[in-house]
């Protein structure tokens, strides 16, 4: 699989790559460790929880916010970073990238929602190991959908309102096949879709990093519950019986600019 540390911004159902997260991370030959910091006043970050969900592993940043990855990394997985007053953050790692890079966080503001910071499974647990990253899902399937509550307060005239996925991994649509990212050959999936107050906003068709989705102005409830929902894709070539795909994703967020 190619690494995809990528930001993806996703309106209405058409994926744009627009840069890599370089902005986000910054790799320095100074240092044997990784660092934290905040990424307005640059100062670390200590007590910051880091997973990685696959691994059943997690340490925390000290008091210069530093850190290391004491497991074995072979081939690409999700790492999460979590710290209260911050936006929960997460990328896919792999070996060649493990340490001597520090990361930059932000912090909340009073319109941002977070809606999920666990790492969810979704999908009927029959997946090949060909899938994309089949070989770090460690949860049982909670079914072929993922859904929320949750309340918006209040949305200006001149604001919009996006969902912003974390990281998503195991998506085998044919996209991701093109891109190196699912090794399953004889197959193809139809991509995840995203829907919010029932109505369908974006099709998620490649793996990766912070993929961001505007939302309809006009959908949004003010004052009142609104609802997400991340329905799985299944087999396009098994017609007899629905076949999921297999998907796992952390770090759902709603984000009010």
């Amino acid at each position: 699989m190619k690494k995809f540390v990528l930001i993806l911004i996703l309106i209405l159902g058409l994926p744009v790559i627009c840069k890599t997260i370089n902005g986000e991370i910054k790799k320095d030959a100074k240092y044997n460790t990784n660092r934290i910091y905040d990424s307005v006043t640059n100062v670390p970050i200590e007590g910051v929880i880091i997973k990685i969900p696959s691994k059943n592993y997690y340490t925390k940043s000290a008091k210069d916010g530093s850190f290391k990855l004491q497991t074995q990394i072979n081939s690409p997985t999700i790492m999460a970073l979590e710290k209260n007053g911050y936006k929960p953050f997460s990328m896919t790692i792999d070996k060649d990238v493990k340490n001597s890079f520090n990361i930059g966080i932000e912090k909340t503001t009073p319109k941002d929602i977070i809606v999920e910071t666990d790492m969810v499974h979704i999908g009927d647990d029959s997946y090949s190991q060909r899938s994309a990253n089949a070989n770090d899902f460690t949860l049982r399937s909670a079914g072929p959908f993922y859904t929320k509550d949750f309340n918006i307060k209040n949305i200006n005239r001149d604001e919009n309102l996006y969902v912003v996925i974390g990281s998503i991994i195991g998506i085998d649509t044919i996209e991701a096949q093109r891109l190196g990212q699912s090794g399953v050959l004889t197959a193809y999936a139809s991509p995840p879709s995203l829907y919010f107050n029932g109505n369908k906003i974006s099709d998620i068709k490649i793996n990766g990093d912070n993929q961001k989705i505007k939302i309809p102005t006009e959908l949004v409830k003010q004052n009142q519950p609104n609802n997400i929902t991340l329905k799985t894709g299944h087999n396009l070539y098994k017609i007899s019986t629905v076949d999921y795909d297999d998907i796992e994703f952390t770090n759902l967020l709603c984000e009010i600019k």
